[in-house]
Order: structure tokens, then C-alpha cells, then sequence
């Protein structure tokens, strides 16, 4: 930025889209040098143009009375600008235990935290005080770590459409020299010092030793590169969308994938494609890992091909190889509907295991325009008078059988799911509507031909199948 603070932070909020006049802010403020630059940039802001702005400040409670002095510092602070205070506190050692490690919690919770203050103030836009000089940081914290692009491209300018960072091009020194012209008193952060964490020994250690000895604009040179790089990962996710909607198809066990259509992609999109697949099937159910490992474990099965070969990914997560098919299984939730769950007429039938309700009504059959219609993925028409009796919802039992719309005898409901490339645990997730003792719709395949809907119908049942 200029040096001219405020001007470069009206620029930047224009030319990045984060704020249009009006729009009301949540700024969150810790007390440091960073995030108090930020406020008071707003707060000149707000003189220009009226708009509504907001405090937020998270207490962690993991600095004893330092963190106590920086709540009180920001309350202070707050109060003589005469806006809104939203403050929570930690209770002492509840960020303990986590297993993706501390500072990983505290962002977590602080994240939940501001949304959720956003939401209750009305407020569109939480901005964050990150520097150039943070960014700095990130890119050699995860170059060092052992990130691909989307890591490398750094902290984002715009996130979710809610999180703002107007300062990413200004740096920590420019903020520091802001203050110091205003005469507005910030606090540090003691853990700032700490050598023991992986970020400070880069602050201290090797960025200085890259301005010295290597390159004395490396902070600015390195926020370039972020730059470019979230540029070229944008263009790349906007190519993997459109794969991903052309390859991956979702199952009610999870995701699929065509091996050949994989096999064939560039690495970098086949890579990127399968980072995909597992995004996609963690937000399914388990918490699927998306890191290096797990795609060269998808790469490893798409290459070899073998049906039946299988690898386990964690968080009950299995990737296997089902014929010419790679498919990303959830293995915590394969197990069928217990017992058997009523679907009363008209009414609805919930299954929470499967994310799924059943519905039912009764229509004349005048009001159907093609009388023949059978039955859809998502959808049955069956001839009600030819039920035999009250309809339950049930899962696959041995030895099942039904008469598949169109076909003159029984076939097993096992080789029939199996003749459509099913997979053994999607088999167990797939709900039966029965009439009496007989399958009259396999959920999402077809119906029994003895319920077909016919030209002498008088009354049509129509099931339907919504996620819930």
C-alpha cells in the first residue's frame, strides 16, 4: 500500500469488492497492532460514509492475565469510539486435547465465533487485520510444510463473501508507522515471542536471513507470487468444477468415479479431480482426508484397476475398485434401516440414517398425464388398488425377490442390484417400500410390474424420495 494508509484501504476495499457503502462490518480486534489499525481505518471510514460497525473480541484465556488485559484493553478502546462491544471468554483449557493441535482450535473456534456474531448483528462483512508480512509468513510456513498451490496461494483477500483482510498489501511496518502518527496506543502478544512455535522462529529467523542475504524486498516479492498463484489455483478449481460435474456422480453410499475417464486426465487435474471426489465424500458423512496421501492412494487404485482392490482412507472413509469404477465409500453409515418404518397414505416415512424421507399420496389416475408411466430415480407411480396390503419401508433381506417392471418372472433383488454395478455396501443403504410380504419399489431403481400403472388404473399412489 501507499503511504498514505487510509487512501490505499479505500482503494483496495473498491478495486477487491469487499464493501460498498452501508454495508455494516464486524471488525475483529485483538488489541494488536494489526487489528487496531484496522478499526480505527474503519471508524474514519464510517465518518465518510454512515454505516454499521461493530467490536468482536475473542478471550482464549491462554495467556492467564494477558489475555485478560488485551479484552479489557479492546473494551476500553471500544467504549470511547461509542460502538457495539461483542466480546466471548474461554473457559481456561478447553482448547486442550485437540487433535489437529491448539493454535488449529483456536482459529476454529474463533471462525464459529465471528460468524456467529455476524449473524446476530446483521453484519455482512467481518474484517480481519492480516499484513502483507503475514502472508509472508503463511506462504514460507506451508512451502516448508510441504503445500501444493491452493496452500501456497496464501491467505485470501475475500473468503465466503464474509471475511474481508483490506491490509494483506500493507505491511506491518506501514501499520506500526500509522499508529505511531495518530498516537493510538496497541498491545503485544508475549506468544509473539515464543520460539517455540514454527511461525515465530520464520518471523524471526528466516525472514530476516532472506532480506539480508538473499533479497531485501523478499515480503513483497513473496506476497507477488501469493498473488499470482491464488490467481492461477482460481482458474484451475473453475476447470476441476466442470469435471468434477461431467465425472463424479453421488451414490447412495458415497461418490463415483469413471477410472478410464480419470486415467486419461493430466496429472494436475487428475490430482485435482480426485481432491474433489474426497471433498465431496467427507461432506457426505465422515471427515475425509484431502491431503497428499489420500490422492496418491486414489491415483495408486485408478492406475491399477483391479476390481475389488481397496484402500482405507480414515474417518470411515474406504476408496475401492468396483468394476470399471473408482468409488469413495462411507463405511460408518452401511448399515441397513432397523426394523421396518410404516409410510402411511397420504404421509411420510423419515429415515435420518439414509438422509432421506419417503413420501406418499393417492391421485385419480385422470391426473397423470401418461398412464403408462413406471417409476424414476426419485419418483414411483403405482396402481394403489393393486397393493395388497399397508406400505413399510425396510432395508435388503436375504433372499429378496421381485418382479422388475417389464420382466414376465421373479429375479433376485441381490443379482439385479449387482447387474447395475451396486456396490455391496450402497446395497444395504437401498430402501424397499413393501406392500404386504412384496417389494412394490426398489428406492431409486424400479418397481414390481405386477403395480404398474395400466390403462384400466382408477387410482394412482404416487412415492416420492426427497433428502432431508
Amino acid at each position: 500500500m501507499s503511504p498514505d494508509l487510509f487512501d490505499s484501504f479505500k482503494a483496495v476495499l473498491a478495486r477487491e469488492g469487499m464493501w460498498t457503502p452501508g454495508t455494516g462490518v464486524l471488525a475483529a480486534v485483538s488489541g494488536g497492532a494489526d487489528s487496531t489499525c484496522l478499526l480505527d481505518l474503519f471508524r474514519r471510514l464510517r465518518e465518510e460514509s454512515p454505516f454499521d460497525l461493530a467490536v468482536a473480541h475473542l478471550n482464549h484465556s491462554l495467556r492467564g492475565s494477558e489475555s485478560d488485559r488485551d479484552e479489557e484493553f479492546v473494551r476500553s478502546l471500544t467504549g470511547r469510539l461509542g460502538l457495539p462491544f461483542h466480546v466471548r471468554r474461554l473457559s481456561p483449557g478447553s482448547l486442550e486435547g485437540s487433535k489437529d493441535g491448539l493454535e488449529a482450535a483456536a482459529r476454529r473456534v474463533r471462525r464459529a465465533f465471528l460468524e456467529e456474531t455476524a449473524r446476530e448483528t446483521g453484519a455482512k462483512r467481518v474484517a480481519l487485520g492480516h499484513t502483507r508480512d503475514d502472508q509472508a509468513e503463511t506462504f514460507l510456513l506451508r512451502l516448508i510444510r510441504g503445500s501444493g498451490t491452493r496452500g501456497l496461494a496464501g491467505i485470501y483477500p475475500v473468503v465466503d463473501g464474509l471475511f474481508i483482510r483490506p491490509l494483506l498489501g500493507a505491511g506491518r511496518s506501514d501499520v506500526e508507522a500509522y499508529l505511531k502518527e495518530r498516537s493510538i496506543p496497541w498491545l503485544l502478544d508475549s506468544s509473539n515471542a515464543d520460539p517455540g512455535r514454527t511461525r515465530n522462529r520464520i518471523r524471526s529467523l528466516l525472514l530476516p536471513l532472506l532480506r539480508g542475504e538473499f533479497n531485501p524486498e523478499i515480503v513483497p516479492a513473496l506476497s507477488r507470487t501469493t498473488e499470482i498463484l491464488r490467481e492461477e489455483e482460481a482458474y484451475l478449481d473453475e476447470v476441476t468444477c466442470h469435471l468434477a460435474r461431467r465425472l463424479l456422480r453421488r451414490e447412495p453410499s458415497g461418490v463415483a468415479l469413471s477410472i478410464p475417464a480419470v486415467r486419461v486426465l493430466h496429472p494436475a487435474l487428475r490430482r485435482r479431480l480426485l481432491r474433489r471426489a474426497l471433498e465431496e465424500a467427507g461432506g457426505r458423512g465422515p471427515a475425509a482426508p484431502a491431503g497428499f496421501e489420500a490422492v496418491v492412494a486414489l491415483e495408486e487404485l485408478a492406475r491399477e484397476g483391479r476390481h475389488g482392490a481397496a484402500v482405507s482412507l480414515g474417518g470411515g472413509l474406504e476408496a475401492r475398485v468396483l468394476y470399471s469404477d473408482l468409488s469413495l465409500l462411507d463405511t460408518l453409515s452401511d448399515l441397513p434401516l432397523e426394523g421396518e418404518v410404516p409410510l402411511p397414505v397420504p404421509g411420510e416415512a423419515a429415515l435420518p440414517g439414509l438422509g432421506l424421507r419417503l413420501k406418499a399420496r393417492e391421485v385419480e389416475a385422470s391426473s397423470i398425464g401418461d398412464p403408462r408411466t413406471g417409476s424414476a430415480a426419485d419418483r414411483a407411480l403405482l396402481d394403489a388398488d393393486a397393493l395388497p396390503g399397508p406400505l413399510l419401508v425396510r432395508s435388503r433381506r436375504s433372499g429378496d425377490t421381485f418382479r422388475p417392471l417389464g420382466s414376465a418372472g421373479e429375479a433376485k433383488l441381490k443379482s439385479y442390484l449387482i447387474d447395475r454395478k451396486v456396490p455391496r455396501p450402497a446395497r444395504e443403504r437401498v430402501p424397499l417400500v413393501v406392500s404386504g410380504s412384496r417389494i412394490a419399489w426398489v428406492v431409486g431403481f424400479q418397481i414390481d410390474d405386477r403395480y404398474k400403472v395400466t390403462p384400466g388404473t382408477r387410482r394412482i399412489l404416487v412415492l416420492s424420495k426427497e433428502t432431508q
